[in-house]
């Protein structure tokens, strides 16, 4: 099979099946697309291997289940299927499944058919100077919701984030870390945060409506390995900004630094914890993604 290459992507697989990217192929009456009622993963492929695939799988059943949306059996074959019909060693992969298609109004049918679209593209570029000198953000206006019923499901339903994202950008900089309605520490638009205060690491927890990340677990992780505290806490903005180092974690971005918020450089500028995690995790990933 002849590989494809980066201006061929990205493929399209709706239901396991390979489709034009442009092609009509999902009902207009599909839930996903009326009432963004569904899921998804957002993957990284390293050496033609997906990382973590059991952890990214295992956080959308369980997602899934609360949902009452019935698991695909074959989710699994069809992302390996589309990775390798990709042919590329380093990819992204988006998973998404919805309910399926709806008579219309609110109440779920009552013999739901998902529908899985599985898309494989590129890796996002990001520069060099993005890891070296960090990224900065703004506060965003909103506010997470940690009482919400979605809290720790990676739902379809990103509309604050797309527009923490809008507002980052016309405020002239890379991301937007938002709030939860308690005034505390919650993530970035699409990514967990983390900050360092002395031998402290600290990112927020569920409860502040923050996304149980693969990779923010992963970090987790890696810092007790490497004898880091690593704790789950709540913490407001004034400790965020006072805080020695921060940084961003997210499957595709890997670990990035924070350089500023609200034009306040975080700590010195320098990052050495944040280096040396960002290093395990690479290690960690062409550790976990050798080809056979």
């Amino acid at each position: 099979m002849t590989a494809t290459t980066d201006a061929a992507l990205p493929l399209v697989f709706v239901d396991g099946q390979l489709t034009e990217p442009g092609s009509r192929s999902i009902s207009p009456r599909d839930r996903g697309f009326t009432l963004a009622d569904g899921l998804f993963e957002t993957m990284r492929v390293h050496n033609a291997v997906v990382f973590r695939i059991d952890r990214h799988l295992a956080r959308l059943g369980d997602g899934l289940r609360v949902m009452s949306i019935p698991e695909p059996a074959d989710l699994r074959p069809w992302v390996e299927h589309a990775v390798a019909r990709a042919g590329l060693p380093r990819l992204s992969v988006r998973l998404t499944i919805t309910r399926g298609a709806g008579p219309g109004g609110l109440a779920p049918p009552s013999e739901p058919q998902p529908t899985t679209v599985i898309t494989v593209g590129p890796m996002p570029s990001i520069g060099a100077d993005v890891y070296r000198l960090g990224l900065r953000a703004i506060v965003a206006s909103g506010r997470r919701n940690p009482r919400s019923m979605s809290v720790g499901l990676k739902t379809l339903s990103y509309t604050d984030s797309v527009l923490a994202w809008i507002e980052a950008s016309r405020a002239g900089v890379d991301e937007a870390v938002l709030l939860d309605t308690d005034d505390q520490c919650s993530e970035a638009t699409a990514s967990n945060l983390f900050v360092r205060h002395g031998d402290l690491l600290l990112t927020p927890p569920v409860s502040c409506a923050a996304l149980p990340g693969i990779t923010r677990a992963t970090v987790l992780e890696l810092a007790d390995a490497l004898g880091i505290r690593a704790e789950e806490q709540a913490f407001p903005l004034e400790r965020l900004l006072a805080a020695d180092e921060a940084f961003l974690t997210s499957s595709l971005r890997g670990i990035v630094p924070l350089r500023a918020v609200n034009g306040q450089t975080i700590g010195s500028g320098d990052y050495p914890i944040t280096t040396q995690i960002a290093a395990a995790y690479e290690s960690l990933v062409n550790q976990e993604c050798r080809t056979a």
